[in-house]
């Protein structure tokens, strides 16, 4: 009697293939949904407050303070200062906020067009008087929020009365 082993090892080279393909595949679609694990894809943690910055004699000011936790670098965070009642106008950031630097808002509540002026750990928001931008009020109230808008992190929502 004659042995056929000729179809073993075709069968076996197949399997192995499409368990390669199959591996592969699940690699590939891992990484492409982002299950691959990136340490760097965590939102940061910070500590914001916002308060009347009653320094400015005669101006009314809000100052922001990021009191601790991660940096937020630049173009990462974006800021709004409205009245109470309206609906947040959003500026994306033009510089880092590390641990220790302050916004004051240059009178400013609707921020479309701002400029970021950063001068010894104090990041100045400045703007012309145009329609887009408004004096805050003494009496008036705001909301003042701050998200980091890459991870859709909020990381201050408050209202200030400026006195």
């Amino acid at each position: 009697m004659k042995r056929c082993e000729e179809a073993v090892s075709p069968v076996i080279g197949v399997i192995m293939m499409v368990a390669i393909t199959v591996i592969l595949a699940a690699v590939v679609a891992a990484f492409a949904f982002g299950l691959g694990g990136n340490s760097d894809s965590k939102a940061p943690t910070v500590a914001v407050i916002a308060g009347n910055y009653p320094d400015t004699i005669g101006v009314p000011d809000i100052r922001i303070q990021h009191k601790g936790g991660d940096t937020l670098r630049s173009g990462d965070w974006k800021i709004s200062i409205a009245p109470v009642g309206k609906p947040p106008v959003y500026q994306v950031s033009s510089a880092d906020l590390n641990v220790g630097d302050q916004i004051l808002t240059g009178n400013v509540t609707n921020l479309a067009g701002a400029t970021y002026n950063v001068t010894n750990g104090a990041i100045f928001i400045t703007a012309g008087d145009s329609p887009t931008t408004a004096r805050l009020a003494f009496g008036q109230k705001y909301e003042v929020k701050l998200i980091v808008f890459p991870f859709k992190s909020m990381s201050l929502d408050t209202v200030v009365e400026v006195r």
